[in-house]
């Protein structure tokens, strides 16, 4: 039996309907929603409009988390399962594997953005980062 279910959460479709199948999946389980924060996007908003700048497009991104998390909380309230929620800053690929080694998470399940060729050569995949180093069996939801 699964214990504990994380899934990594962006505002994307498809992360979307990677909750959505841990929530029909694993409802015995506590699912965990992480959301990364990624600070590259802040330099390029602090290139474009100055420290200022970055720090709004910060106190943005940190709204529009409580934005995300909500619209979780409303969904698995649908459901009897247990949601807690989460935000690290980083690489989202390095936090999601972090976050796995350091909370004792048995399943991943993330969503895949589905990159081909060389654009996946070049971006890397948060998906294929975490389906090779989590120590944790990994679910990708396309």
């Amino acid at each position: 039996m699964l214990t504990r279910v994380l899934v990594p959460l962006d505002d994307s479709p498809l992360a979307t309907r990677a909750l959505e199948h841990a929530l029909d999946e694993w409802s015995d389980a506590e699912v965990v929603v992480l959301h990364v924060v990624d600070p590259l996007d802040a330099i390029y908003e602090s290139e474009v409009g100055g420290p200022i700048e970055a720090e709004r497009w910060y106190e943005s991104e940190m709204e529009a988390t409580e934005d995300l998390f909500d619209r979780a909380r409303a969904r698995a309230a649908e459901t009897d399962v247990s949601l807690r929620t989460a935000t690290a800053v980083g690489n989202p690929g390095r936090e999601i594997v972090r976050y796995v080694a350091a909370n004792d998470v048995d399943h991943v399940v993330l969503g895949s953005h589905g990159r081909r060729g060389l654009e996946r050569l070049v971006l890397g995949s948060v998906a294929e980062r975490v389906l090779r180093r989590a120590e944790a069996t990994v679910t990708v939801v396309r």
